[in-house]
């Protein structure tokens, strides 16, 4: 693998670069024989159907099949229905995503859910694998991921250990990136908003040649501005480019490089504002307050580098290979006021000491690599498809702990001027966190008739983690698993043309970094992953619907023990056998008609310990979320509206105040009732090129908690912001 040095060293001439390259004045190809150099990706991305939905997908099993073809529940959440939405955070796509939950700080730490299990296995970047060495930083860096520079996201639901590796039961997210196009495209946007917040996009596509055999794409974006949240505010900056040039009619070489960074104020950092007195009552200071200070931050920096080559073979078979190193920093200074409050003085106060500040520093380091081929191949008067890969990633993520030591309690009546405390110049902890895994994965799709395919792949897998120590205060740890087999079934049936019957099975191989109380690591989780249901497939594929059921049994699961930490600084978890979920889904996607597009579904989800006790009872077992537009072109011309629905049933959390100052312990549940946002979107085409846009988020201002962990963490409430789009 080349040094990380190529990557860290690339600073602040990127910028500059970027940005004059956003200035070239795009050329369009005129040449007809361009068409014969289209590769395999650029002719799957010119079958894109409908504007909420797409004709294929290959994060399953790394075959380019349709979603009717795919024997797995899937999400797609594509650039237009990001646009429509005015998406530009990835955890607002991510909340659009039927069947995902949200929970955590909602300034910069949430955590995922999908199927009742955390998505801590990072979020691949165009297929490509992201190996967090980090399950709880790294969401900091994928959740940092602007959508502006995405062509879609891919959820693929269920464990897909073939290609991911570390097989997770919850979901694989894959965010594909824009890639050039072959007509002239240019875009511009500007945006304004609630809480003086507004954001400028630029999108630029086309060939760079008279000749036509170069051609790029390149995005940018800038966001400032405050927040409903006291003190708090995000600024973020985008800059993203791909250049692709064709080496022949049948090969193409593509570099991409992309700078991502947000600048964040007043952050809550892990732990929100207390929700409950020490007494158990509850505490209510309206969902603006925040404990946070104006002096806490919270800025991630983000930058990488891609090649990608293909060739298309005479045999109807192609090769893609792609390499992408990745560097990410996080410098956060946090502020640990308490976890609850002390009613009669109005003081904070934790069972894991009092108030106190932390400088982070955090360094993160990728590589990852894919090498594939696919395509088709006859055997006994059939046509079949095959593809066999081998991929790996690495990650070296660095965490410099300096805290400040116990400082005057923070109080009520401080409102947010708590002066900063001393840092001081020596590290409490810190450690380097080095996982690496790889692979040889393959698949085959047998045409067994006409109507029935036969999916059998696997994956033989190496993985490894080591921990060391850099301040002194902890051991090292190391844990290597060789030859980890993960098998791969699916069957698919179609009854008709429109519609087919799917079922599929897999095995879960999960390791993470999780610590004992013992301060080992615990071992990997494990289980089986089993799924069917129906696909529907209507209009030519322009709209997809599916229902879907599905079990998951694991052993092994790793699960915060609420028992503090290690002298490491690492929480302690505790590993739970006999995990059972078991749910269903329906979803649906796509056109209704040429004028209306849809997206969303239902998901219930029941998790349950081996003695039958619900688990995680802070997440739903049932969320719905349902998006939609309409354009009325044909009564009121240039008008286009649209809603979103998302509704989820109650939650509760059952904890415990632990005495501080010799109270006594006080046991509480903590409710959130089933609550409905609803957002409303109008836009109107002032002239062929330029159009107008208004979201209205939350219309009914609801008032929710999406935090059920002792913390007062709200939603936003009711918000608008108006765009102006020019379109070349």
């Amino acid at each position: 693998m080349p040094p990380l040095s190529v990557l860290t060293s690339w600073r602040s001439p990127l910028i500059p670069v970027l940005l004059s390259t956003l200035t070239l004045t795009v050329q369009a190809n005129t040449d007809p024989k361009q068409d014969e150099k289209k590769d395999t990706e650029q002719i799957e991305r010119l079958n894109v159907v409908g504007t909420y939905t797409r004709a294929a997908m290959n994060s399953a099993t790394g075959l380019s099949m349709s979603l009717k073809e795919t024997p797995q529940s899937v999400t797609l959440i594509t650039e237009e229905m990001i646009s429509d939405k005015g998406l530009v955070t990835m955890e607002s796509v991510l909340n659009h995503t039927p069947g995902v939950t949200m929970v955590g700080d909602a300034s910069e730490n949430s955590q995922i859910f999908v199927r009742g299990y955390a998505l801590d296995s990072g979020v691949q970047i165009d297929g490509l694998i992201t190996t967090s060495s980090s399950h709880v930083y790294s969401g900091s860096i994928d959740q940092g991921l602007d959508p502006v520079i995405a062509e879609r996201v891919e959820v693929l639901k269920g464990a897909a250990g073939i290609l991911s590796g570390l097989g997770e039961p919850s979901a694989t997210v894959n965010f594909i990136r824009k890639r050039p196009t072959d007509d002239t495209r240019a875009t511009a946007s500007a945006s304004y908003g609630s809480w003086n917040t507004y954001r400028l996009e630029a999108d630029v596509s086309g060939w760079l040649t008279d000749s036509g055999n170069v051609k790029g794409r390149f995005v940018s974006a800038v966001k400032k501005g405050d927040s409903f949240i006291d003190r708090y505010q995000r600024d973020t900056t985008v800059l993203y480019g791909v250049v692709e040039t064709s080496l022949g009619v049948d090969t193409s070489l593509s570099l991409f490089a992309d700078y991502q960074k947000s600048q964040t104020d007043g952050v809550y950092n892990w732990n929100s504002n207390p929700a409950f007195y020490t007494d158990g009552t509850a505490v209510d200071f309206g969902r603006n307050y925040s404990s946070s200070q104006d002096w806490t931050h919270w800025d991630v920096t983000q930058k990488s580098l891609m090649a990608e080559f293909k060739h298309r073979f005479d045999n109807d078979w192609s090769l893609v290979s792609a390499y992408r190193i990745a560097n990410a920093t996080i410098d956060a200074l946090a502020f640990y006021p308490g976890d609850y409050i002390v009613k009669s003085t109005g003081e904070f106060v934790g069972p894991w000491g009092d108030t106190y500040a932390a400088q982070h520093d955090r360094e993160s380091d990728t590589n990852s690599f894919n090498l594939y081929a696919t395509g088709n191949f006859d055997l006994l008067g059939r046509e079949h498809s095959a593809v066999i890969g081998f991929n790996y990633g690495d990650n070296e993520f660095d965490n410099i702990n300096t805290e400040s030591g116990r400082q005057r309690r923070y109080n009520v009546a401080d409102q947010g001027h708590y002066p900063k405390p001393n840092i001081p110049n020596s590290p409490t902890n810190g450690q380097t966190n080095e996982q690496s895994q790889s692979g040889v994965y393959g698949t085959v799709r047998v045409n067994v008739l006409d109507s029935l395919k036969l999916m059998v792949g696997g994956r033989v897998s190496n993985w490894s983690y080591e921990k060391h120590d850099l301040v002194g205060n902890s051991t090292d740890a190391t844990m290597e698993k060789t030859g980890i087999f993960i098998p791969y079934y699916g069957l698919v049936y179609d009854v008709t043309e429109q519609i087919a019957v799917y079922a599929s099975r897999t095995e879960i191989f999960k390791p993470g970094t999780y610590f004992g109380e013992d301060g080992q690591l615990l071992e990997p989780a494990e289980g089986t992953n089993v799924e069917g249901g129906v696909k529907v497939a209507l209009f030519d594929d322009t709209l997809n619907m599916s229902a879907a059921i599905y079990e998951t049994n694991k052993d092994n699961e790793p699960e915060y023990a609420g028992k503090g930490q290690l002298p490491s600084g690492d929480s302690i978890y505790e590993s739970v056998d006999g995990i059972t979920t078991k749910g269903y889904e329906l979803e649906i996607a796509g056109r209704l008609t040429d004028l209306w597009d849809i997206s969303g579904g239902y998901t219930h989800n029941n998790a349950e310990d081996k003695d039958g006790l619900r688990r995680q009872t802070y997440l739903p077992e049932d969320i719905f979320k349902l998006t939609t537009k309409y354009n009325f072109e044909d009564i009121l011309p240039g008008i286009t509206a649209g809603a979103s629905w998302r509704w989820q049933s109650s939650t509760f959390y059952q904890g415990t105040i632990w005495g501080v100052d010799g109270a006594p312990n006080v046991a509480y549940r903590q409710t959130q009732s089933a609550y409905s946002l609803v957002d409303l979107m109008f836009g109107y085409q002032i002239t062929p090129s330029i159009s107008m846009q208004l979201n209205i988020n939350n219309i009914f201002d609801k008032n929710y908690n999406r935090s059920l962990w002792g913390y007062a963490d709200f939603g936003e409430p009711r918000n608008a912001t108006l765009s102006l789009r020019w379109t070349l």
